[in-house]
């Protein structure tokens, strides 16, 4: 009977393989930032410490591989738990996978100072099994940025910006506006360059950037890099498009 139940599994997620980008769980248009509803971001993970701290965030882009912003792995950590199908990461839900890094990659040209190249990739020692609560992201394609004036979300376990004392323990999420890019491209901007209004802050690093496509498919544009005026202004994304030579050298994507 066991035996018949990890064969369904496996072959109910290699038919979620296939898929990517894929939410049942329809978005609403507010913009300040909300808590999400449970399932709408299948594709988030929560990095955390060996004692369950979490600290970052991270894209599924396969079974076994994750991306992340290259400063979230800064410190060498000797353990990084990576838990997908949370909603709320201090519940034990039946929805949540729990799986240990086997490695992780900074890119090579990663500058701590200014943060320049901030993306990395996590490898996993067993793969997830994809499912409705946790699946991949969709990927863009080769210099394939998303245009300034289009709406994206955001979404991570970070510091809520009107109390930067508090973390949530569930996933919040928030729409913002892509902005037009002034550093050649380093960095997607987004936000709305006002004090007040939702945006990525402390906890939400090395999360995911998504924007949907016009088949109704979520790409991943970025990893959460920085925030401009302590979580209040604008914020920067590392895009994936502009690495993906790099990241397809490890991930199979």
């Amino acid at each position: 009977m066991l035996r018949s139940i990890l064969v369904l599994a496996t072959i109910i997620s290699a038919i979620y393989a296939q898929k990517c980008g894929v939410s049942k769980v329809p978005q609403s248009r507010v913009v300040n930032g909300v808590e999400a509803p449970q399932g709408a971001w299948p594709w988030i993970v929560s990095l955390q410490t060996r004692n369950g701290f979490h600290y970052c965030g991270g894209t599924i882009l396969s079974p076994t591989w994750i991306l992340t912003a290259s400063h979230c792995v800064d410190n060498n950590p000797t353990a990084i738990a990576v838990v997908a199908g949370a909603h709320n990461i201090k519940a034990m839900e039946w929805s949540q996978q729990k799986q240990w890094a086997k490695r992780y990659i900074q890119n090579p040209n990663y500058k701590r100072s200014d943060l320049y190249a901030d993306i990395a990739l996590i490898e996993l020692w067993k793969p997830l099994i994809f499912n409705d609560r946790v699946s991949r992201a969709c990927i863009p394609g080769f210099n394939q940025y998303p245009p300034a004036g289009i709406w994206c979300y955001i979404a991570g376990w970070g510091r809520i910006q009107h109390d930067p004392r508090i973390a949530p323990d569930k996933l919040q999420q928030a729409r913002l506006p892509i902005l037009k890019q002034h550093d050649k491209y380093e960095h997607i901007l987004a936000g709305f360059g006002v004090q007040g209004k939702a945006n990525a802050c402390q906890g939400d690093s090395g999360g995911p950037l998504m924007c949907k496509a016009a088949s109704g498919h979520w790409i991943v544009e970025g990893a959460s890099s920085w925030g401009y005026k302590g979580c209040h202004s604008v914020s920067g994304y590392t895009p994936l498009t502009k690495y993906l030579n790099w990241v397809k050298q490890y991930a199979p994507i």
